[in-house]
């Protein structure tokens, strides 16, 4: 299995006059023949004349899987394997971020890692220990690729700024930061942004941005509400549900239970951009984990993470499961992609992988975990691409690009399924 790193609705209730009915019904019917062609119909729905929030319509996109080739969102691809030396070897990513020069790549118990794009290791952002510049685990990584600086959540619940050229800036502390329970990434300017799902059942909100000295700005509120009484379950967070993400500069924040995306407006406030319509899919309030805990779950219920390009939606998906029942996990996975600009969907054929099918190199297929503007990335380990580079289906695909086939043929023969990790740049069209 290739290596991949690791929301209540948005509710809209529009006013409805008084209406003639067969006008009505007649409306009805016209409805009913758009959502019939799920993957061609105009998805944008406007909440007001003046505002551009939109509906992404995911169960009916999902309905119509075919095989994707790459060719039909890029334009080229670009397979880097990371410096294979001691220093530079990867483990379990848990995260990676990419800028125009850099690539930063974070794993448990160990300090962050800076590469440069091409592959090649520069150094570790901090080091292990407890002396200024020094942490022990980084709980999470965020880069603010605006100002060039790497901020680091430690497991010493403070937040550590780092520059490009790794040299330590500060630490920021303040009472709001002294929880394990929340994860905390740097926001627009100096600001940090909160987030963690309910797990007591009367939290007022899910993310929350806070100046430098810890006063709170604004947040999201928390809609899941519960009986704090009732059975405790555990949150299972799933390793391509990011709740946060980087498009124009600005972050997108989207929770584990909200179908909504929020980010920063003109006037830097929270406002909801757009909305993941997951339709029979949706996991429902009462089923969430922090409460369900032994209750049987409904099947056919899906989670998604959420990248974003120029024309492009990203939604991967996988299914959730029942965690008292481990084998009854579903290892088919997807991949929705919605068009901003046509309103189109298309959907990829469910598989272990789910991917695009690289019909322009004959790499892996693609599926991808994390973008920043119109480059998309994946992180494959030796092992998943030596498997794929000695199958059947490398050897049989056609492809545009024939000598940059070749040169991962003529790579398979000294690569060792020890080596260090793959990563897979896609140039997506704007």
């Amino acid at each position: 299995m290739f290596t991949v790193l690791t929301i209540n609705s948005f509710n809209i209730i529009p006013f409805m006059k008084k209406i003639n009915f067969v006008i009505l019904f007649k409306s009805f019917l016209v409805l009913t023949l758009a959502v019939s062609t799920a993957c061609s119909r105009n998805a944008k729905k406007k909440t007001t004349e003046s505002e551009s929030f939109y509906i992404i319509p995911f169960a009916e996109i999902k309905k119509n899987q075919r095989e994707v080739k790459l060719s039909e969102f890029a334009t080229d691809v670009e397979i880097i394997q990371m410096e294979n030396i001691p220093e530079a070897m990867l483990a379990n990513v848990e995260d990676i971020e990419f800028t125009k020069d850099y690539i930063f790549v974070k794993y448990w118990m160990h300090p962050v890692l800076q590469f440069s794009r091409n592959g090649e290791f520069i150094r570790n952002i901090g080091s292990k220990g407890k002396g200024p510049g020094e942490y022990g685990t980084c709980l999470k990584m965020s880069v603010d690729k605006k100002n060039e600086r790497i901020y680091i959540q430690t497991m010493e619940l403070s937040m550590m700024v780092f520059n490009f050229d790794g040299e330590y800036l500060k630490t920021i502390q303040f009472p709001a930061l002294e929880s394990m329970m929340n994860f905390w990434i740097c926001g627009r300017d100096s600001t940090l942004v909160s987030y963690f799902e309910p797990y007591s059942g009367n939290e007022p909100f899910v993310f929350a941005e806070y100046n430098a000295q810890g006063d709170t700005l604004q947040s999201i509120p928390n809609y899941i509400f519960w009986n704090k009484n009732e059975e405790f379950g555990s949150i299972s967070p799933y390793a391509e549900q990011n709740f946060a993400y980087r498009f124009e500069n600005k972050l997108h924040l989207k929770g584990a239970y909200n179908d909504t995306i929020y980010t920063y407006n003109e006037n830097n406030k929270f406002v909801p951009k757009f909305f993941i319509d997951l339709g029979k899919h949706k996991l429902p309030e009462d089923f969430i984990y922090e409460r369900k805990w032994k209750r049987p779950l409904l099947t056919d219920l899906c989670w998604t993470g959420v990248h974003e390009t120029s024309a492009y939606i990203f939604l991967p998906y996988g299914y959730h499961f029942d965690q008292n029942k481990p084998e009854a996990e579903r290892e088919e996975k997807g991949l929705v992609v919605y068009n901003k600009k046509t309103d189109e969907g298309v959907a990829v054929k469910e598989t272990k992988q789910a991917g695009f099918t690289d019909d322009l190199t004959g790499g892996p297929d693609f599926r991808p975990t994390v973008t920043n503007g119109n480059t998309a990335l994946m992180l494959i380990s030796a092992l998943d691409m030596k498997q794929y580079l000695e199958s059947d289906d490398f050897k049989s695909r056609d492809v545009k690009f024939l000598g940059e086939k070749e040169k991962l043929t003529q790579l398979n023969k000294t690569l060792k399924a020890e080596d260090n990790h793959f990563l897979v740049l896609v140039n997506i069209k704007i």
